[in-house]
Formats: structure tokens, C-alpha cells, sequence
């Protein structure tokens, strides 16, 4: 008994911070009786790390006569920063006695600049965590841990390639016993490259489909490439992990052997983590939009290509999409795009849900404020 409340609060309600601002809030503490302590930490940091398993380098994968571990574990970190110090008495000094009831010791600690957004997943995460401890004296210590995210802003102005256009062709024959049919050919095209959640990518497709093969859908995909970094801890040789998820996804189809078909589509941007995790050396985050002619037959192969794409916290100021996204309601269907091409989505349109850890429940919140407050501010 004692300890009733024992509770991390911030300031910022969202617990979400750019690098360089200020993290604050109170350690609350809630007795019910009087309790002698050496004194209250607080320590607040911010690290990376990565961990799979890996086969081991000159061991069988199967070795029925030998007890040998054939897995070992690998193990990237990174540290960025780590600020400790008391709120209330010392590591050297003597016992001091909180009397009953709720207090507050406030805490303060200035981010770094050069700081990478927070990232979860499987594989690694880049975190921020305040842990408050209380230090008792020849007894266990007693300690609370709250998270808390950064988003470094990723202005896409400043990425040349995020204002490319793209247009791109790809083409397939079939075999069909010595014969090839005419080929299949499709070609897609976008006006940038660069994109903030929140907007759709108008992407345009035309599908020519001279072929005996029905093409049963085009799928466009939004997809997340993830490169894991670590070390092997048997020879200390570096390791790399890729991962592949799709975020998103839409489809259209199909198109009929000798037929063609020429449309527009709209992907939208759901809440994210910015491109290129930066001044991370142990995570590589990059988006990918992948077109894929599905056909039919499981003996074909599908048609696919991929290309690259930035996803942002600022949008490109010279983009406005051609044609609002399908779905919009008349009242916002009339309003017109803001010079910097940023694109709100409809209130009625939900928002796919944001892969996070249960240490993080913030980060899907901070996303979808973040494309409120670009719509607002420069609208």
C-alpha cells in the first residue's frame, strides 16, 4: 500500500514533438500514506533498434546427430540522446519522506535537432520514451514509462525528384505451345512523384490489350520498403533485412482479350510515416507505387512495374491535381485546391488503418492532425 498514482502526463496533449522543440509535462505521484524514498529520476531518450534471427553461417540447417542451435539473433542500436536527472533528492543522499496525497514534479528536456521520426514494426523501431523512477532504498525501485513522438518534417520542395512526372510503359507476350499472342501493353503516368497524407495520386492508365488473355484486374498498389540493418553477433559481420508492406490499394477490371481500356484513378495518401527515416543508419523507409496487370490463367504470369514516391509533411507548392478524388461530396467537390496542391479527403472517406504497437497510440493520431493542420494552415 502507498502508492496510488503513479503517472506520466504531458503538456502537449498529442505527446507528439518536432526536433528542437521542448518536451514537458509533470510526474504525477499519488499516496496514500506517508513514503520514504531516496528521491525521483527522470530519464528521457530517444534510440533505434533491430533484431531478427538468422540462419547460422557453416551450420546445416538440419543436424539430427548434434545438439547445434542453428539460429542466431542480430542486433542493430542507435542512441540519440539521454538526459537523466532528479526531480526531487539524490543518488547520494539520505531518505527523504513524501507526505499523503497527489503531487507534481514538472520535467523539461530540449530534443535535439537532428533527430529521425518515430518508427514501429516487426523488425525495429526508432523510439522516445520518459521514464520517471522512484529510487527507494534497499528496496526494488518503482518505475513508469510513457512514449512520446517525433516527426522530423520532411518538406518535399526540397527533394528534387518529388516534383518529376512520371510515365512509364511495360509489355508482355504469351506463349501459347510454340505461338506468342500480340502483346499486352500498359502504360500509367502521374504528375509527381511527391505526396502528403491526406492527398490521392491521380494516376492515369491506359491498358492496350492486343492478347488472347482477359486481364481480370489493374491493381494499384501503395507499397512500404523497409531495409533493416543489424550485426551478426557470431563474427560481427553486418546483416540487411528487407520488408514489403502495401499500405494501400485499389483496382479496376477487367479488360477483355483485343480490348483496351483508358481511365484515371485516385490512390490516397493515408497517415504515414514520412519517407527516408533520416539520420537513422540501422532503418531505410521508402514508398513504392507498384501497377500490376493481374491476367487470367495461373500458368501466366502477371505484368508489373514499380516506381518510386516520397510521401511528406510539407506538400509540393507547384502540384494541383487534375480532378478531385472519386468519393468527395458535392460541398467539398466545389472547393477549390490550395496553391500548394494539398489535397484534405473527404470526412465520409475512412482512413485505412496505421500498422503501431501498442507503445505508440499516438502515432496514427499525430498523422491525422498533421493533415488537418496543412489543410487549414495554408488554405
Amino acid at each position: 500500500m502507498g502508492l496510488k498514482n503513479f503517472r506520466i502526463v504531458f503538456d502537449n496533449q498529442w505527446s507528439t514533438y518536432y526536433p528542437g522543440q521542448t518536451v514537458t509535462g509533470n510526474i504525477i505521484l499519488g499516496l496514500d500514506s506517508i513514503k520514504k524514498i531516496r528521491g525521483i529520476n527522470v530519464t528521457i531518450k530517444g534510440e533505434a533498434n533491430t533484431s531478427w534471427t538468422v540462419a547460422k553461417e557453416g551450420i546445416p540447417e538440419r543436424d539430427p546427430e548434434r545438439d547445434l542451435t542453428t539460429e542466431e539473433s542480430v542486433f542493430g542500436e542507435e542512441k540519440y540522446f539521454e538526459a537523466k536527472y532528479y526531480l526531487v533528492g539524490s543518488a547520494s543522499g539520505g531518505e527523504i519522506e513524501i507526505q499523503s496525497g497527489e503531487h507534481k514534479f514538472p520535467f523539461t528536456c530540449s530534443l535535439p535537432m537532428n533527430l529521425p521520426s518515430s518508427f514501429e514494426s516487426d523488425f525495429g523501431h526508432i523510439r522516445y520514451t520518459v521514464k520517471a523512477t522512484l529510487d527507494r532504498p534497499w528496496k526494488f525501485d518503482q518505475d513508469v514509462k510513457c512514449p512520446f513522438t517525433v516527426i522530423a518534417p520532411l518538406d518535399l520542395n526540397q527533394e528534387p525528384r518529388a516534383a518529376e512526372s512520371v510515365q512509364q510503359e511495360m509489355s508482355k507476350t504469351f506463349c501459347c505451345l510454340c505461338c506468342g499472342s500480340p502483346p499486352l501493353t500498359v502504360i500509367f503516368s502521374l504528375p509527381s512523384r511527391g505526396y502528403v497524407p491526406g492527398q490521392s495520386i491521380p494516376i492515369k492508365i491506359n491498358v492496350d490489350n492486343l492478347s488472347n488473355v482477359i486481364v481480370n484486374t489493374i491493381k494499384l498498389k501503395l507499397c512500404k520498403i523497409v531495409t533493416y540493418h543489424a550485426t551478426r553477433t557470431s563474427n560481427l559481420m553486418e546483416t540487411t533485412k528487407n520488408e514489403e508492406i502495401v499500405v494501400t490499394e485499389i483496382s479496376k477490371g477487367p479488360v477483355a482479350a483485343g480490348g483496351n481500356d483508358d481511365y484515371e484513378q485516385h490512390l490516397s495518401i493515408p497517415p504515414i510515416p514520412p519517407s527516408n527515416l533520416t539520420n537513422c543508419s540501422i532503418i531505410d523507409l521508402e514508398y513504392n507505387l507498384k501497377v500490376e496487370a493481374c491476367v487470367e490463367g495461373w500458368y501466366h504470369q502477371n505484368l508489373s512495374a514499380n516506381t518510386l514516391i516520397f510521401v511528406g509533411t510539407v506538400p509540393l507548392s507547384i502540384y494541383v491535381p487534375s480532378a478531385p478524388p472519386a468519393g468527395l461530396d458535392g460541398d467539398y467537390a466545389e472547393q477549390k485546391s490550395p496553391a500548394v496542391g494539398f489535397v484534405m479527403p473527404s470526412a465520409n472517406i475512412a482512413l485505412p488503418p496505421l500498422p503501431e504497437s501498442n507503445l505508440y497510440p499516438n502515432l496514427r493520431k499525430f498523422y491525422t492532425i498533421v493533415i488537418f493542420f496543412f489543410f487549414f494552415f495554408f488554405l
